[in-house]
């Protein structure tokens, strides 16, 4: 009689790395997926649908019936909700993995000649330096490589090469498009005259204008680091991840901003704290209650004089 032991054995060997395969997978998707949206908006909805899915669970195990009766009901609609407030959110992520720099085989910043890179980041801090010199209002975004954004208007298109004169001359007050922000994608200057949206948040102090809260605005829900320059005193500020840091002079943001050049986020290939801790090098006057903790807000340096509760 033919002894199928090993054959058994091999079957079950297949299905335990099939089982591991899948694990892999979904554990790689999840962990890529909370990175993306992690500091946004998209997070605190996450959270709250997975404890809806918990007390859905805890409701159908002790059998609550009317109460796993209602949340049935409502886990879906608020799915569905979820689908629609994010919509250009979830648009842009599928555009995303439709890219291979998705899986890292895209290394056209990463590999960026270092002599340019560090051209357009001294050319950036350069233009800043001036611009608070000569109490010049300003509004600079600059975005991590993987992908474009969705703002409220998309501005003058650009495409040209980062220079110091020609951030100057966007930003001149009888310039018609130094009223918006300046996008920067890669190494081109890619946009002027960008309306961002602007925060929500009404506790913010009176003292912030239009140009910080479209720039506390865009960085709550988006990756990369948003540069003002106050009209009224030339001070220089930074914004990412919901947060505003004040810096005494424009050479304190070339790390923060050669970090983006080189990690191309500032969540996804690097971990946060160090991203935070590049960027707390300012005064930090606003604070996120967002997905940072109390921990990484640590490594920040200086005093909150505002918390957005």
């Amino acid at each position: 009689m033919p002894d199928f032991s090993n054959f058994f054995d091999q079957i079950d060997l297949l299905v335990w790395g099939k089982t591991l395969v899948q694990v892999f997978i979904i554990c790689y998707a999840v962990l890529w997926l909370w990175r993306r949206i992690a500091g946004t908006h998209a997070e605190r909805l996450v959270k709250g649908m997975l404890v809806l899915t918990a007390i859905s669970f805890a409701s159908w195990w002790l059998q609550l019936t009317i109460i796993t009766s209602i949340l049935h009901h409502m886990i879906p609609a608020a799915a569905l909700a979820l689908v629609m407030v994010f919509q250009p959110e979830i648009r842009r992520g599928l555009g995303y993995l439709g890219r291979v720099q998705t899986f890292k085989f895209d290394l056209s910043l990463a590999h960026t000649d270092a002599t340019r890179t560090a051209s357009d980041i001294k050319q950036i801090i350069q233009a800043v330096k001036e611009l608070s010199r000569s109490k010049t209002g300003a509004l600079i975004v600059i975005e991590p490589p993987h992908g474009e954004r969705d703002y409220l208007s998309p501005g003058t298109p650009v495409n040209a090469d980062i220079s110091a004169t020609l951030l100057l001359t966007l930003f001149f007050p009888k310039s018609p498009l130094h009223d918006g922000a300046v996008v920067i994608r890669k190494e081109k200057i890619v946009a002027a005259g960008v309306i961002l949206p602007m925060t929500d948040n009404p506790k913010l102090s009176y003292k912030y204008g239009t140009r910080h809260r479209a720039a506390i605005g865009l960085s709550e829900t988006y990756d990369g680091l948003c540069i003002v320059v106050s009209e009224e005193t030339g001070a220089i500020s930074a914004a990412s991840r919901g947060m505003l840091a004040r810096y005494s002079n424009a050479e304190d943001l070339t790390e923060p901003i050669a970090y983006l050049y080189h990690q191309g986020t500032d969540s996804d290939n690097g971990p946060l704290s160090s991203f935070l801790s590049l960027f707390g090098r300012g005064k930090t006057e606003v604070k996120s209650t967002q997905a940072v903790t109390l921990s990484d807000n640590d490594r920040l340096k200086g005093e909150a004089e505002q918390s957005l509760t």
